[in-house]
């Protein structure tokens, strides 16, 4: 069994699978209450049908008010990259309506912060001229740190398709490509003594400007100063409740230093809607630090990722991710190469078990539902799962791409999951090696 996986045995895999699929979720409870709230009147099947929209304000918008966390089949399709300080317009409008503020506990246990907790306040109005704010602050017990992050953008014309924003941050933070959430990481650690991520801390402010483009993306461009530095293990300290005996990943350092960089990136989020066939979401950015900039560090950096979900039929779904990075020109530093393997990618693998300076990654999930049980206020079932990972990362002394020479590890297998996502149990197998083991992991998420 692989070291860094949740420790899934089938006994127990299947009774928590049983305890979700008979009695349902709070998710839909959550979607049926708001939809009645906002006057639509519910079909027999309780699914609240939602036209396809995404995030450049071009499409219609919807009046429903589902909170994020309590999303199903309409779920906002984005990688979680950024500082995540402010929600995007229509996300927030679909989900507060009436609001125009939030405010809400931050909590994460990990094996760099041990217990970090905080708050994170937003307040907007989209589509007016009124600036955006949204600050995290937050405290680190293990570190003895305080940590913060703060976002003002101000709309430059009415449409608020053009605006400009500051931003400074001091946050713990992890590889692009590690993107299990805070809920199920420190679930994780205190369960099977597993940390799904690595770690360091980074300070620096930045300034951007930014253009929704209808029926295309979000464009920006970034200018950043920032100071990364290395952090250690509370080894001693990490207490969880079951598999006392495995040891404590050590973390890996980074390369400290200032990074002074220009950033293009290009996001576009769409809405996962049971009422439509096909949802695509990509974010791209190109990064260029050092040079003129100034800073420790001088690299040309490129990272994309595309994800698409194909409704096939009533009951079949096809989700598919690729991802492909590189660096292009100088030396990345260690915090900013590529890493694959673990639950994200290559799942019959090791957490970032193949490094590089090149990254190619394509995933792709079949879904079928095998059966449902809808009543009033709640929705159960189950969901039997496909899938196969395929990628690799490498390094090119020349700063080349030059993937047709590479070769791509294979990982497929099966799963199940519970008709609202809550819980997935997935069994996956190197395809390359005859003897290779079956690796368990369980899942409280989509994987992209």
């Amino acid at each position: 069994m692989n070291p860094h996986r949740i420790p899934a045995t089938f006994p127990h895999a299947l009774l928590l699978l049983a305890v979700f699929a008979c009695f349902g979720t709070a998710r839909a409870r959550a979607a049926v209450t708001a939809a009645m709230d906002s006057g639509y009147t519910p079909s027999p099947s309780f699914r609240v049908p939602y036209p396809f929209f995404d995030s450049t304000g071009h499409e219609p918008r919807i009046t429903a008010t589902i909170p994020l966390e309590s999303e199903s089949e309409a779920e906002w399709l984005r990688a979680p990259m950024g500082d995540h300080l402010l929600d995007h317009p229509e996300p927030w409008s679909a989900h507060h309506p009436s609001r125009s503020d939030e405010t809400q506990l931050v909590l994460d246990y990990n094996r760099v912060d041990l217990v970090r907790y905080g708050a994170h306040f937003q307040a907007q109005r989209p589509l007016t001229m009124y600036p955006r704010l949204g600050a995290r602050f937050e405290y680190a017990t293990g570190r003895k740190r305080t940590l913060y992050g703060v976002q003002l953008e101000q709309p430059l014309l009415p449409t608020a398709r053009f605006v400009f924003g500051v931003s400074t941050v001091r946050r713990t933070e992890h590889p692009d490509l590690q993107q299990v959430d805070d809920l199920e990481n420190s679930i994780a650690l205190l369960v099977s003594r597993t940390d799904y991520r690595d770690y360091y801390e980074r300070e620096g402010v930045g300034v951007y400007a930014s253009w929704r483009v209808p029926d295309f993306s979000t464009v920006s461009l970034h200018m950043r100063g920032d100071e990364y530095r290395s952090l250690t293990v509370n080894r001693d300290d990490v207490m969880s409740w079951f598999r006392l005996t495995r040891p404590i990943r050590d973390n890996p350092a980074v390369d400290d230093g200032r990074t002074r960089s220009v950033l293009f990136r290009l996001e576009r989020l769409a809405r996962r809607s049971g009422g439509t066939r096909a949802g695509l979401y990509h974010w791209i950015e190109l990064e260029r630090a050092g040079g003129e900039l100034g800073g420790d560090f001088d690299y040309l950096r490129v990272l994309g990722d595309v994800r698409s979900v194909l409704r096939l039929s009533p009951a079949t779904t096809l989700s598919l991710r690729a991802v492909a990075g590189s660096c292009t020109d100088g030396a990345l530093p260690r915090q900013k190469r590529f890493g694959v393997g673990g639950v994200d990618g290559l799942r019959a693998h090791a957490l970032n078990e193949l490094t590089g300076n090149q990254v190619a990654l394509a995933q792709g999930e079949y879904t079928v539902g095998l059966w449902a049980l809808r009543g009033e206020g709640f929705e159960a079932g189950l969901h039997a799962i496909a899938f196969m990972d395929a990628g690799t990362a490498w390094d090119n002394p020349s700063n080349r791409w030059d993937v047709a020479n590479q070769r791509f590890v294979t990982d497929a297998g099966v799963g199940l999951a519970t008709s609202e996502d809550d819980v997935r149990v997935y069994v996956a197998r190197d395809l390359a090696g005859r003897d290779a083991d079956w690796v368990w992991s369980l899942r409280l998420q989509r994987p992209f």
